[in-house]
């Protein structure tokens, strides 16, 4: 079943010069995939994610989240949609430093008026998975980076959604963090069966996924599944990064 289709999805910002950063882009993805996006800069990697999450709207095309258009609901049935369907993983972690840890995972259950017993339930589930069950008191600014990115997962993870998005994730991490956070997110969708779409100029981050989606000047450009190996589709990436072109830093040269 699919739980994300995205159908001829064409965007262009209207200026003195029109340009278009998304070109009828089509693919959809299965429930329980985890997909990356992968692209040089300036590929429109960044503008798809924000079409899917419906914080921008396509000039022409459709998106369907299990079967529903978002993009056609009002702005209160859009704040529902994307509080109940969707969860958000951003590269700077988005959260909020006056709340504790525990306070910042719950925010989505609390905006719905969910008991504390229920809170508190979900609360332990999720964070014991995610290995910060023992920081939930903590405030933000006390915490270390790869910490605040899992807590951001949990937070995307607690309300169950129909679909995680992701948004360079490990972008501001050093490499023992990002594995961290990347195992984690390997974690959640084999265990969990959740269905992870994440942007990543990082070859390593993307060889955790199980297909990524290449796209070069807003157009719809490869794809390729992981199979067994993940050192095998990790070169794999390497290689069709090479392909696209793109600068130096997009291509990392380290080793699994």
């Amino acid at each position: 079943m699919s739980i994300l289709n995205v159908e001829h999805v064409t965007k262009i910002y209207e200026g003195k010069l029109s340009y278009k950063a998304l070109d009828k882009v089509q693919f959809s993805i299965a429930k329980g995939e985890f997909v990356g996006v992968m692209g040089p800069s300036g590929s429109g990697k960044t503008t798809l994610l924000n079409v899917i999450a419906t914080i921008d709207e396509p000039t022409s095309g459709e998106i369907r989240i299990n079967g529903i258009n978002p993009h056609t609901l009002n702005k209160k049935e859009k704040a529902l949609f994307r509080r109940h369907d969707l969860g958000f993983v951003f590269q700077h972690y988005n959260l909020l430093d006056t709340l504790t840890v525990a306070e910042n995972i719950v925010l989505p259950l609390t905006l719905d008026g969910v008991s504390v017993k229920e809170m508190e339930r979900k609360l332990q589930n999720v964070t014991k998975k995610l290995g910060i069950d023992h920081l939930l008191n903590k405030r933000t600014y006390e915490i270390s980076g790869g910490q605040m990115q899992r807590t951001a997962i949990a937070r995307a993870m607690i309300h169950e959604p129909s679909i995680i998005l992701a948004d360079e994730p490990t972008g501001n991490l050093d490499s023992k963090a990002s594995k961290d956070v990347m195992d984690m997110f390997e974690k959640m969708n084999e265990q969990e069966g959740a269905t992870v779409f994440m942007v990543t100029h990082d070859a390593v981050a993307a060889s955790y996924c199980n297909r990524v989606i290449f796209i070069k000047d807003g157009k719809f450009y490869n794809e390729i599944y992981r199979g067994n190996s993940r050192q095998a589709f990790f070169q794999k990436i390497i290689d069709m990064l090479s392909l696209l072109g793109g600068d130096r830093h997009d291509l990392s040269t380290i080793r699994l």
